[in-house]
């Protein structure tokens, strides 16, 4: 996953309450996007995918070159990135018309998909103030830097969202969000209700963590 050199530069917000600074995730133009285009509520299984790729380098190759890693272009790419995203959403049971996903679908499916590649079992950690956020900070930071990624579901009064927290420096964070981008948020965005900014101003809290152990 590629950042810019200046991804962790403040440029404001978009009117939609997200960072205008963001660097959209592509494979040669077609982004890791949810749905290859944005259309489907596949955020928690396209999370997964994508974690899986950060950390497994053939199973990222097998995703974007195919089974001989020569069958690289973007419309192939896409329909592989789909069909792996569906069928995680799939294990996940999740919900119909490929939308929404279950909190133990969640946890099943980062176990077999990312978990498997890391060596880790992850575990539902519910965030429900600012100061079980803040008491959780020390143990996500610790590890995304050991290459661990650590999903992180946000909601607000319309519904809910799932991304991951790949990255760390200082008193930020960077996420990926399956909508195709990644940001860069501070620790005091994590922990009292600004998470927006890595998605929309409609998604501001943090409500619960899955912590790779």
């Amino acid at each position: 996953m590629v950042t810019a050199a200046d991804s962790m530069d403040d440029e404001g917000l978009a009117p939609d309450g997200s960072n205008n600074n963001k660097d959209y995730v592509t494979f040669d133009g077609q982004r890791w996007i949810q749905g290859g285009d944005g259309s489907e509520g596949t955020c928690v299984a396209s999370s997964t995918v994508t974690s899986r790729a950060m950390v497994d380098p053939v199973y990222a190759l097998g995703l974007t070159g195919g089974p001989d890693g020569q069958q690289d272009d973007p419309d192939a790419f896409r329909q592989r990135l789909v069909a792996e995203q569906h069928r995680l959403h799939t294990e996940g049971d999740g919900g119909e018309n490929w939308g929404g996903m279950g909190p133990e679908g969640q946890e099943r499916i980062n176990d077999t998909a990312v978990g498997s590649a890391t060596g880790s079992d992850y575990e539902r950690q519910d965030l429900n103030s600012p100061a079980d956020r803040r008491a959780v900070l020390t143990e996500v930071e610790n590890s995304v830097a050991q290459g661990r990624p650590v999903p992180v579901d946000v909601s607000g009064k319309e519904g809910a969202h799932a991304m991951t927290i790949i990255a760390q420096e200082g008193d930020m964070l960077q996420v990926y969000n399956p909508w195709g981008s990644t940001t860069w948020v501070s620790e005091d965005d994590f922990i009292n209700g600004h998470m927006g900014k890595a998605s929309n101003s409609d998604l501001p809290n943090t409500y619960s963590v899955y912590l790779p152990r």
